[in-house]
């Protein structure tokens, strides 16, 4: 008797079979893709037959393998050309700004600087951050700067450093290689990383790097409040709402870590 499938159940065999042959270097048979995913032999010759007339298999006939084409790399690029990090970070900033109450800033790098792209003021603030959007900022003295820095070698960092104009912002600004170096590490081993008013006085703020599909960072979110509010208690208390944004954010933008 011939198997019986919902459509959802179809499409989820299609995908089982896909990926089974995208895992498979040189290709697989029927045969072998039938034990590899427990489907009949005819349902796993169905879905083949499919795929090879739109394009996304083909079938080796001295082999009688069935390989992926690039078909479905071609649509991916697709979709990765048309990721904008700012409308998919909006929601999840807003969100995030909506269970804290405080600022949420978006920002992207570019060379030895962070760009701030996207901000969500806290709605109930009497204070006002002086960030805007299209405003550049050092990588070095900034939360979300760090964070995007811990992320790369230490010889991508070198880099950088080597570019960037040093100076002291504030009197808490790094101002050495080795201090920021120990900072660094610090942040790798926690995943989050700090601005104790090194970029503005009076401000603190947590910020973690946004990845992407390629598993490199392509931006960073932070949470920012006047100094008085920013105890390290409650440092704590948002790390996990700003991880989770973070993680919301980098699942959209195709990250698989």
């Amino acid at each position: 008797m011939a198997e019986k499938s919902s459509p959802v159940q179809s499409l989820d065999r299609a995908f089982d079979i896909m990926e089974r042959l995208c895992e498979a270097r040189d290709g697989l048979t029927i045969h072998t893709l039938t034990e590899m995913t427990g489907l009949h032999k005819s349902t796993v010759h169905r879905m083949l037959s499919a795929m090879v007339t739109r394009g996304y298999v083909r079938k080796d006939e001295e082999t009688n393998k069935y390989r992926m084409t690039t078909r479905l790399y071609a649509l991916a690029g697709q979709v990765v050309e048309n990721l904008d990090l700012v409308q998919i970070a909006r929601g999840p900033m807003e969100r995030l700004r909506d269970e804290v109450g405080e600022t949420v800033h978006l920002v992207v790098p570019d060379g030895s600087d962070i760009v701030y792209v996207h901000k969500v003021e806290a709605e109930n603030s009497a204070i006002r951050m002086f960030s805007r959007i299209g405003m550049r900022r050092p990588m070095y003295c900034t939360g979300v700067g760090k964070a995007i820095l811990a992320s790369l070698t230490d010889k991508e960092v070198d880099a950088i450093w080597e570019q960037s104009d040093i100076q002291p912002y504030t009197q808490h600004t790094i101002v050495t290689r080795e201090r920021l170096q120990d900072v660094l590490e610090a942040i790798r081993r926690r995943g989050y990383a700090f601005d104790n008013e090194e970029n503005e006085l009076g401000v603190r703020c947590i910020a973690t790097a946004i990845y992407d599909y390629t598993g490199r960072a392509c931006g960073a979110i932070s949470l920012s409040a006047p100094l008085m509010r920013m105890t390290d208690t409650y440092l704590a208390q948002l790390q996990p709402h700003l991880m989770a944004a973070r993680d919301r954010i980098s699942r959209d933008m195709g990250w698989r870590g």
